[in-house]
């Protein structure tokens, strides 16, 4: 996967799609796999806007028995099992426990009676998993003590026991992100990342396309398509706001959500806490929205945040602030945790669509997807704005963009295929059979911890870095600091991955700053590999190295 704007400005396409978030990135691989010609384009990285600020949980939908919303919960599981299949490198199982308190809705009665219908919801939920080890377990409920030995620090005043069910948790989102971006390479999809929309191309009442800037060199370029589908998200108003204004309005009102990495605060499952926000949408109350303790690689994952954000979205930022006040909230709802500001090493969000039905209420997210053909609102032709609301369903939402895109086309849709095709990395069978021959075979220079490292994140295809680490034995040594993350992955990341600023490869390509600050050395090191792929002087590498370490500031 290289940028190619040489050829996004010659080409005519069939559909041009802006915005290089998950959503885009799915929509972009399945009309490739069902014979479009497309291209893509992405003011900033693929996937490092609001698609970087998951949980890194890929849900089934437990969450909507509150709103007796029957059709996205099946929605929901149909589609955490895609994941798990067509990624299973990436995707796993992963229980989460809600403690039950009382006799309403928090009540072991109100939870035995949800994993039933989540049973009865979600049971053909392994169908098409063969491998054992993504299969999806049964729900339980769990005594008293059973809940305190799992969660030790959760509020034991009229605790009555607990609720275990099963989601799913991605081992590292930004490479599932990134996976979609590779899928969609490798079927001829022209993708170009850190390429800004100017204006919309008009011809009579139809969008033609668009005009852009490359941000690398300040050129300018056009893109030409038949249809074009503004995939956005927080911006997609603003890129309407394109057919007519060339500078429009910035100031939006959107959803900061937020997430923080913490020390390990629980080890074996993934815990449901009571917050301070009230779900004004829920048919069946528990009286708040939960956040989530989520155990991920050694640390605790908590969120998310969900506050009211007013102005432009390329000026979002997390401040001290908002890490302080989460941080006091935790404190409040599970005081055994006594967490500090100071013990917060990394803090990633984004932000979300709010409905109009919900602006009077705070800040609440929309929890619809949104498709708005502009030919009803505007009687513009060719143009359409699609805004998903949650990671999970993005390649449903795919599907949804794909068969609007061949209407407006006037062709029929050919049958999708995205649902049963491996996604780059996924053809894997059985991942713990694939693991341990991967390990047993690994190459010299590679132990363990690197292979299982190489695998989680390549899968099928890590051979693209142990046989670099071959042909460049200097690029089999590790980044100092990681017991993991190999020199080949940061070359690799920059030839073929479209890694272009060193925060592309420290958050995205790898995972070396994910968990926090991955080090002076660390920086130092991927900064001299990127400048020598890409002619940087010492300037250049000191100014990248800086553009990282600002990401671990909270101003």
């Amino acid at each position: 996967m290289q940028r190619n704007l040489k050829r996004l400005s010659e080409e005519t396409y069939d559909l041009l799609i802006i915005g290089g978030g998950v959503n885009g990135l799915a929509a972009a691989w399945d009309a490739s796999l069902r014979g479009l010609k497309v291209a893509l384009v992405e003011k900033k990285d693929f996937g490092a806007e609001t698609s970087s600020a998951t949980l890194k949980i890929v849900h089934g939908g437990l969450r909507y028995l509150q709103h007796l919303d029957f059709v996205r919960m099946r929605e929901s599981i149909r589609e955490r099992s895609t994941m798990l299949r067509i990624a299973p490198h990436l995707v796993e199982p992963f229980p989460f426990l809600m403690p039950t308190y009382g006799f309403l809705m928090q009540s072991r009665a109100a939870m035995t009676a949800a994993v039933l219908v989540n049973e009865i919801m979600s049971f053909d939920r392994n169908r098409h998993l063969p491998d054992p080890a993504r299969k999806i377990p049964s729900g339980r409920i769990i005594s008293k003590k059973e809940c305190l030995e799992l969660a030790p620090g959760v509020e034991q005043k009229g605790l009555t026991g607990g609720m275990i069910f099963h989601d799913a948790q991605m081992y590292n989102s930004e490479r599932l992100s990134l996976s979609f971006a590779l899928s969609a390479a490798g079927n001829g999809v022209d993708l170009a990342n850190y390429v800004e929309i100017l204006s919309l191309i008009r011809e009579g009442n139809r969008v033609a396309g668009a005009k852009a800037k490359d941000l690398l060199t300040g050129s300018e370029f056009e893109v030409h398509a038949k249809v074009t589908a503004n995939m956005t998200g927080p911006w997609s108003d603003i890129v309407v706001s394109l057919l007519d204004k060339p500078k429009p309005d910035r100031r939006v009102l959107r959803s900061k959500g937020i997430q923080i990495v913490t020390p390990r605060l629980i080890d074996k499952v993934a815990l449901a806490v009571p917050s301070a926000y009230e779900d004004p949408d829920a048919i069946f109350s528990r009286g708040t929205r939960n956040f989530f303790i989520t155990p991920w690689r050694g640390v605790s994952l908590v969120g998310t945040t969900d506050t009211v954000y007013e102005g432009d979205p390329d000026d979002f930022r997390i401040t001290a602030k908002d890490v302080a006040d989460f941080v006091e909230e935790i404190n409040q709802s599970m005081p055994s945790a006594k967490l500090t500001p100071e013990q917060v090493p990394f803090a990633f969000g984004g932000l979300r669509p709010i409905t109009e039905k919900n602006i009077d209420a705070g800040s609440k997210v929309a929890r619809k997807y949104e498709v708005n053909d502009h030919v009803s609102d505007l009687g513009v032709e060719g143009f359409f704005t699609i805004i998903g609301v949650k990671y999970t369903t993005c390649r449903f939402l795919a599907e949804k963009v794909v068969d609007l895109a061949f209407k407006k086309l006037g062709h029929s849709s050919p049958k999708i295929m995205t649902e049963s095709t491996p996604l780059a990395g996924g053809k894997i069978e059985r991942f713990d059979e694939f693991m341990s021959r991967s390990v047993a075979e690994r190459p010299a220079g590679f132990d363990e911890t690197m292979m299982r490292h190489l695998v989680r994140s390549y899968g099928s295809d890590h051979a693209v870095i142990t046989d670099l680490a071959k042909q460049e034995p200097e690029l089999g040594d590790r980044i100092p600091g990681s017991a993991e993350v190999a020199k080949a992955e940061i070359a690799h990341a920059v030839r073929q991955e479209c890694a272009i600023h060193l925060e592309d490869v420290v958050l995205r390509r790898t995972d070396l700053g994910t968990l926090g600050h991955p080090g002076k050395a660390a920086l130092e090191v991927c900064a001299d590999i990127m400048g020598s792929e890409l002619a940087w002087d010492a300037g250049r590498k000191q100014h990248e190295i800086e553009a990282v370490e600002e990401r671990y500031r909270f101003p």
